[in-house]
């Protein structure tokens, strides 16, 4: 009966939970190689020939895409100088690289949920939203290329730890993974000093960090801007910036449009129901404080970013780009919960059962009922 108790404790805990989801995961996912790159990977390509041209700078045709991609070099770049230390193909650095990450994601993530939510199986509910979603390490687990997103993503994670903590070594280190791997991270900048000016105290942010920002993004900018100089590559991407208002003026057509507002449902599907069924059933006490503040600044632009970039610029990457402010989402809702208790089981079981469907995404998972709705929405 002893052995058979601790078995019970065992197959309960929270920890071999989260041990056959992500196994789950692994047996049901698709994976995608160094020749048969994914279509909702391009970027890989770009980020492989970096890595492929170490120490020397790219020798693809000058254009916006090289020039986009080129000032992102620095983490394949670091790819490229493991394989060539080693002796190993780049793309299985790449892989070694994705898996690291993803296991630390996988730790920080639950470490915060955990924290901010300490009731025993809700937080684990709460992780599922993070851990099932089909945008973040199934695609990650299938493009182990696309590696840039997945170090921003883990820079996401630690800078809303390092708010919890209030430690400026996880804020600094968030700061540097986030403006190495995309240019995305102008948008926290932004963020720091928005928050500084507004009329409530703020324990976290000061003048001290936006200059240590400043100075980080400006550096990595002039290094990126000598690789892209030893590369030939100088057609810039001011266009892209506008277009939202290019697809308005030259080629509106209200159903192509409204597709484009509803791909990234397919990232975001169970957590917005998840959020209209708590704030309906009075789970949700938003606070004003430093940190809900200034996370949903930073959402705010996150979800700008891709969509003032238009059906045409944008188009399906709408979805990668906008999961990108994924965690935060997640992060503040826990933030900002209360009397999880008295949910019902009912609800429990729903979403434990619809968090593992919803991740069978049509291209990442090797289980195909969502092929109905890929060929819909021809994705």
């Amino acid at each position: 009966l002893l052995q058979t108790h601790k078995m019970i404790k065992i197959i309960q805990s929270d920890k071999f939970i989260i041990f056959l989801l992500i196994s789950f995961l692994l047996l049901t996912n698709n994976y995608y190689g160094e020749y048969n790159i994914n279509t909702s990977a391009n970027s890989g390509f770009y980020y492989l020939h970096i890595a492929n041209s170490f120490p020397v700078g790219m020798t693809l045709e000058n254009s916006s895409q090289a020039y986009i991609h080129g000032e992102r070099f620095f983490v394949p770049y670091i790819v490229g100088f493991v394989s060539n230390l080693l002796d190993i193909n780049s793309f299985y650095i790449f892989q070694a690289f994705t898996y690291f990450i993803i296991s630390i994601l996988v730790i920080i993530n639950y470490k915060i949920i955990n924290k901010v939510i300490p009731q025993k199986h809700y937080n684990l509910l709460f992780f599922s939203l993070f851990l099932l979603n089909p945008y973040i390490l199934r695609y990650s687990l299938s493009n182990p290329l696309m590696l840039n997103d997945l170090v921003f993503t883990l820079s996401i994670s630690l800078l809303f730890l390092s708010f919890l903590n209030k430690k400026n070594i996880l804020f600094y280190t968030s700061l540097f993974l986030a403006i190495i791997s995309r240019q995305t991270s102008i948008l926290i900048i932004l963020t720091l000093i928005f928050s500084l000016i507004l009329p409530y105290k703020n324990e976290i942010i000061n003048l001290k960090k936006i200059f240590f920002a400043l100075l980080l993004w400006i550096t990595n900018y002039f290094i990126s801007q000598q690789y892209l100089e030893i590369s030939n590559i100088t057609t810039f991407y001011e266009s892209q910036f506008f277009g939202l208002l290019d697809f308005f003026q030259k080629d509106f057509e209200i159903l192509k449009f409204l597709k484009f507002l509803f791909l990234p449902f397919l990232s975001f599907g169970p957590l917005f129901v998840a959020i209209i069924f708590l704030f309906f059933k009075r789970k949700i006490f938003l606070r004003i404080n430093e940190t809900n503040i200034f996370f949903i600044i930073l959402l705010i632009l996150f979800a700008a970013q891709p969509f003032l970039c238009g059906p045409v610029v944008a188009g399906k990457n709408i979805i990668r780009l906008s999961t990108l402010g994924y965690t935060s989402i997640i992060f503040v809702l826990c933030l900002n919960l209360k009397n999880l208790s008295d949910l019902s089981k009912k609800t429990f079981v729903i979403f434990s059962i619809l968090l593992p469907f919803w991740s069978f995404h049509p291209t990442f998972s090797n289980i195909k009922i969502f092929e109905i709705l890929k060929q819909f929405l021809n994705y």
